[in-house]
Parts: C-alpha cells; structure tokens; sequence
C-alpha cells in the first residue's frame, strides 16, 4: 500500500508541477484556448512556464470551446480576431488574484474578485492606500436554480462571473491545478469594461446618459476616476431628463439630481450592507437598506446591479433617489425619513456631523477634492450650497459639481 501512496503523491506533484499550457493540453473542451496561448507567447508568458514561485498565485478562468463558438456566433468575427492589442487585456481580466477554492467563489453574497487588468483604457479605480494601482475586478456569484447550483461570473457585473458592460457567463465550480494556482472552465469570454456612459448605454439607462449629455458632463463623468452611478431606469427619469428647464439651478435641478446620483467611489453590491451610510458626490447622505431580499438606496430600490465600468460600476434604481431627513437617526431604517419635495432638502450636514452608528456602518469614504473657481452661487438655509467648479486637465474643461 505503501508504494501505491507514493505514487500518488509523485504524480500528484507532477500535474502541480505544470504550467497552465501543459495543464489544459488534456482538456479536448480547452484546444482553442491552449492553441491561442501557444500562437501568442507573449501575451501572457507567465502561464506557459511552470510558474515556481510560492506566493501570488492566480485562478486563471479559461474559455472552452464553446466560448469560442459563441464570440464566433455573437460578434460574427473569427476568434483569430482575439489575436489582438485586447489579447493581453483579455487574458489579465480572466487571471484573478489567489488561489481561489470552489467555496471562495460560492460565498454568500458573491465575491468582487480582483484581476491582473490594470490598463488605463480598462481600469481606472484609482489608487489604494500603499500608492499601487486598484485593479479591475469581477463579481462571482452562486445561483441555484431548483436543484442546480451553477456559478456566474459577471464581468461589478454566472457561479455566473460579471463583467464589463454587466455581461455574465457562466463557471463551472470543479477546481484544477496548475503550477501557478487554480482554472477553471468558463462557457464565455468576460466583457472588457468600458467607461460609464456607454455601460448605462448598454444597460438602457439611455435617460440617463440623455441628462448628462443635457448638462454638458459626459467628457467629465467618463474622466473621473474611482466613481459609481447609481442610475434610474428610464421609466423613473425620462421626464426630468428630456423635458426639464432648470439644469443647473438648485437642488431640484437636472445637474444636482445627476450628481446625487453619484457616488465618489467604485461600489459594488459587496459594499451595499445594510444599515451603511454613504454620501453622494455632492454631498448628500444616502442609507442602504435591506428589505424583502432586495437592496434601498432611501427609498429607491436596485433592479439592476454590478454593471461593472472602467472607473467603478453602474447601478440601476427604479425611481429617482429621495432625500435622507438627517434631523433623524438616520441609521435606523424604522426612523429613517425620506423626503421627495425639493423644496424641503436642508442644506447637506457636515460628514463629521453624521457617524454612523449600525454595527454594519463602515468608515465613510473620502470624497473628491474640489478645485473652487470663483463662481459660487447659494441658496437660503433651506437649500444646498452649490460650488460649480471648472478647471483644465490636459485641455479638458471638466465641470464638478460639489
């Protein structure tokens, strides 16, 4: 029994031994993608040597060939088209950071997983607290569809896997080994993200994007980074968006309603715990709930989720957020009061003024620096401070509304 073990244990270490291109040469449903990396070594070196090192594993999620089939079938190019500058993207948005177990990617709520895309054009979250480049991400999440259980991947944005654009595929939850880490076998290839507008534009958020194009803001909100909508759909905001005459005049104004809708940071459903109170881009306080198996911003609910975007993500809501009455406990939803006449918005509190007190608050996120220009124009105290700012980068004027 003794030499049986053994044998085992060698043979085990020599499959671990293997760089991911030796790994799926014994997947007939991987040709297509093993023929890819080996006609284009330079797009991702790393996985076609044994990768020896003990630390910064990966999880590579590899197109079958099926996927191959359905970009063929979807995009009516060949996948030889694949053989592109978006290669390298490609391949660094399907490696994610870790070693990731089955179980890693069947955890509750979904896991926001971090990748090896960092190209400016695709990744613009901003920088973390070491000064390193925040990497794109992808959101994995279970589903259990009767006595199924399948795992999406959206590319925020089935196990279903969420990408750019809020496009899913799916993932099967059987772990392989490689030298580097883990694989596993997707049905698609992930989506590539894209800047804002044209992440609300292929969700239908078209009203939306119809309000910032009416405030001249576009150029600015793609820009930005580190940044989140959170959109109504476009039953909720048509009117305002098209027939409105006040773009930028008060809070009750085109251009204060875009911009509390604004979140200075990339949120993720991840991040919407219940009971957390986050401030909008101009200031304004906004309250997650959870209720019913679905998630409030106040008083508008998410119908839409994880459509994930260059500088962060896109949400969508099915009405125009109300105002958080801040003269209450704010934090606890039984008392929280929302207001939906502009006419009664107080003048947004100091953020030191509102700690959050639900044991599931986090630390309130840093809002944006604002460059003042000289035109300033205020309201009475029952109104918001408004401070339109516009300043040049690189022969840009981008206007900031704070």
């Amino acid at each position: 029994m003794k030499p049986i073990g053994l044998l085992v244990l060698v043979e085990a270490s020599i499959i671990g031994a293997q760089s991911l291109l030796e790994a799926i040469a014994v997947f007939p449903q991987l040709s297509n993608f093993h023929d890819l990396l080996n006609a284009n070594p330079s797009a991702a070196p790393s996985l076609l040597t044994n990768f020896s090192s003990g630390s910064n594993k990966q999880t590579i999620l590899v197109p079958s060939n099926d996927a191959f089939d359905n970009y063929t079938r979807t995009t009516r190019r060949s996948s030889i088209a694949l053989s592109s500058p978006d290669l390298v993207d490609q391949i660094n948005y399907h490696s994610q950071q870790g070693a990731l177990s089955s179980s890693d990617l069947q955890k509750p709520g979904g896991l926001l997983s971090r990748t090896a895309l960092i190209s400016p054009n695709r990744d613009n979250r901003g920088l973390e607290s070491n000064g390193a480049k925040s990497p794109q991400v992808v959101l994995i999440a279970a589903e259990t569809t009767g006595n199924t259980r399948k795992i999406k991947v959206r590319k925020v944005g089935r196990v279903d896997v969420k990408s750019g654009k809020g496009q899913e595929i799916n993932l099967d939850p059987t772990p392989r080994n490689w030298s580097g880490g883990n694989f596993y076998i997707v049905d698609g290839f992930l989506t590539l993200p894209v800047n804002q507008t044209d992440t609300m534009t292929a969700q239908n958020l078209t009203s939306f994007v119809t309000g910032l194009e009416r405030t001249n803001v576009v150029e600015g909100t793609n820009a930005a980074p580190n940044l989140t909508y959170v959109c109504p759909n476009n039953e909720a905001f048509t009117n305002l968006s098209r027939s409105t005459g006040n773009l930028t005049s008060g809070p009750g104004s085109l251009l204060a309603t875009l911009t509390r809708h604004g979140l200075p940071a990339a949120y993720y459903t991840t991040n919407f715990t219940d009971g957390r109170l986050i401030y909008s881009q101009n200031g304004y306080p906004i309250l997650v709930t959870h209720r019913n198996g679905s998630i409030f911003l106040n008083d508008a609910k998410l119908v839409g989720t994880d459509f994930i975007a260059v500088s962060g993500a896109v949400h969508a809501l099915d009405r125009i957020m109300g105002f958080l009455n801040t003269t209450t406990n704010v934090t606890t939803p039984a008392t929280a009061h929302i207001y939906r006449n502009p006419s009664n918005i107080p003048t947004p509190p100091r953020k030191s003024s509102l700690t959050p007190t639900s044991p599931t608050a986090t630390p309130i996120p840093p809002v944006a620096t604002i460059f003042q220009s000289s035109t300033t124009v205020r309201w009475n105290s029952q109104h918001l401070r408004l401070i339109l700012c516009v300043f040049v980068v690189e022969g840009s004027k981008y206007l900031i509304l704070g």
